[in-house]
């Protein structure tokens, strides 16, 4: 039951913060270059969209189970830990598009710069400071891992 109940805590509480962190990294994305990082053809705004949300509480529940099942037991230290779940942030965003669009015909998100469509090699570092956010929220600030 413990396991349930920090799994529903980091979902409600983790999920928004990092999709909020998204929307600022899109925002600082388009004050250095001018263009978005990545757009959503489908919302209003062009520029963020309220469908991702649940991809980022998916995301925190890929992160949660990395940590919960393999990370913690295997006592990975803490730079390994965030290089691997932003690695894995990074590959989950990814086929998130893919699936999307395989599945819709439309797109949920395009980088629109990139060959890869989905995702852009500029994302990685990005998941990386995601990957931190999630690693001091859920083991240091509120102790919901261990």
């Amino acid at each position: 039951m413990n396991f349930i109940i920090i799994l529903l805590r980091q979902l409600i509480f983790i999920g928004p913060i990092l999709w909020l962190l998204e929307l600022f990294q899109n925002r600082l994305y388009f004050m250095a270059t001018g263009k978005w990082g990545w757009v959503y053809p489908g919302s209003p705004w062009h520029w963020f969209s309220f469908q991702t949300l649940p991809n980022w509480t998916a995301s925190v529940a890929v992160m949660f189970l990395l940590y919960r099942f393999w990370l913690i037991p295997k006592k990975i230290n803490v730079v390994l830990r965030i290089t691997i779940t932003g690695v894995a942030g990074f590959l989950l965003e990814y086929l998130n598009g893919f699936a999307f669009f395989s599945l819709t015909g439309k797109y949920l998100f395009v980088w629109e710069q990139s060959s890869l469509v989905f995702i852009d090699w500029i994302a990685l570092p990005m998941w990386f400071f995601n990957a931190a956010v999630y690693h001091f929220l859920s083991c240091t600030l509120i102790n919901m891992q261990e």
